[in-house]
């Protein structure tokens, strides 16, 4: 009989771990960033792959208990396979360069990152539209049911309060700091990115008592995009880092045509896994107000082109320093740098160097700061490092000027673009601290 006891005890232990083990899709990232820049990631943990149209995405708006009754609250998920240990990116379908307010188009850093897009008109589907107070699942239908293998939140009262962004800004949303919805502390389930830790394993599959966002997750700023395409997880099986190698720097025309490939990047993987290239940073140019992305790269073979001759201004910026990264699915390579130099005749040179700025302070600790010139300055525009637009001030032709940040502006590093009477515009790199 001790024998006996000891078997069936072994063997129970045996099933509970199996069953623990056991494990499904998971919401590897959230990203709830400025705008429309509004995704998920889903991550297969598993060693079988997974078909993705067997599941759908559920938005439980605002605190309610149950999604709204008609169809506009969930999507089927694509007719994919997603393969073990791989992760597969859902963006916000707002992808048109004209779009403006509702309708503002999501980053090019983010539209690269997608295997697929979602929602583009609310009224059909508003599912992808969460705001920070939003709970998120992933639901399996099983039969004629659907039960949630994971959620990103909690459906049901209390709906968040606001609570601190940076900036003075507040939102509704979950916070860093018990009870996480009162409003205390700061927010972090809106202008945020959000990456599952790389412990976990399972999802939430009932509606927590009490949402902690960083239970689960860490928590980068907004409108950070690097993370999406793979995701560490710590029951993956071990694999190599690719690594971008090979000539990172090239010298084109400024009449060199739309559609010419600069260089094509290779980079290399010990298990020769199938290789994603992106952008991340650097591939844009402000004209006249208007903003160009002069390159693209294909992410399947590592092609870089010119597809916008027109943000080729050597006056305005000789030198793209593009931020390169290069994903296998498990990882991601190290950040490297692709100079492309756009070639100055004589006379252009003669006349960017021998117009000087000094911005001052810089670093800068207050909310102004002064630039002097040679030329005469009509106009300052500040953007930040993902290129966006924060201020410009225009002024009546003089050689020195203050700059006033507006009270939102965060501390960080921006790019301010100083624009002269003569047509001519140089830019400067400062940091408010």
């Amino acid at each position: 009989m001790r024998k006996v006891y000891v078997l069936s005890l072994l063997m129970v232990v045996f099933i509970g771990a199996s069953l623990k083990a056991q494990t499904d899709l998971i919401i590897s990232e959230y990203i709830e960033g400025w705008s429309n820049n509004k995704a998920l990631e889903i991550y297969n943990p598993t060693n079988s792959a997974i078909t993705l149209s067997n599941y759908r995405l559920v938005r439980y708006s605002n605190g309610s208990n149950v999604p709204p009754a008609d169809a506009t609250w969930a999507i089927i998920l694509p007719e994919e396979v997603l393969k073990p240990y791989k992760a597969y990116v859902l963006v916000l379908d707002k992808r048109d360069p004209e779009g403006s307010g509702q309708e503002a188009p999501v980053w090019e850093q983010l539209v690269q990152r997608a295997d697929v897009f979602l929602c583009p008109n609310y009224n059909v589907s508003n599912t992808m539209y969460f705001n920070g107070d939003d709970a998120v699942a992933i639901e399996k239908k099983d039969g004629e049911t659907w039960s949630i293998i994971d959620l990103f939140g909690r459906y049901g009262a209390p709906r968040p309060e606001e609570a601190a962004l940076p900036g003075g800004k507040t939102a509704r949303a979950w916070s860093d700091t018990a009870p996480y919805f009162s409003g205390t502390g700061k927010a972090i389930t809106a202008d945020h990115t959000l990456v599952r830790k790389s412990s976990v394993s399972a999802g939430v599959t009932s509606n927590p008592a009490i949402f902690n966002p960083l239970a689960e997750y860490d928590t980068l700023s907004a409108n950070i995009f690097d993370h999406l395409g793979w995701h560490k997880f710590d029951g993956a099986p071990a694999n190599a880092t690719p690594e971008l190698n090979g000539e990172l720097s090239f010298t084109i025309s400024p009449s060199t045509a739309n559609g010419t490939v600069i260089t094509t990047l290779a980079a290399e993987d010990e298990e020769n896994d199938p290789l994603r290239y992106y952008i991340d940073y650097g591939n844009f140019i402000y004209v006249e107000n208007t903003r160009y992305e002069p390159f693209s790269i294909n992410r399947e073979t590592g092609a870089i082109s010119l597809v916008d001759a027109r943000g080729l201004v050597p006056e305005v910026l000789a030198t793209f320093n593009l931020k390169i990264y290069v994903t296998d699915g498990y990882s991601q390579s190290e950040e490297k740098t692709v100079q492309i130099n756009v070639s100055v005749n004589a006379a252009i040179k003669q006349t960017v160097n021998s117009t000087l700025v000094n911005v001052y302070p810089n670093p800068i600790a207050g909310k102004e700061f002064s630039v002097s010139a040679t030329n005469a300055i009509s106009e300052l525009i500040l953007t930040n490092l993902m290129g966006q637009q924060i201020q410009s001030n225009s002024y009546s032709s003089a050689k020195q000027v203050t700059f006033n940040f507006n009270s939102s502006t965060q501390q960080g590093i921006f790019l301010l673009t100083v624009k002269f009477s003569n047509g001519q515009s140089t830019v400067k790199k400062i940091q408010l601290q």
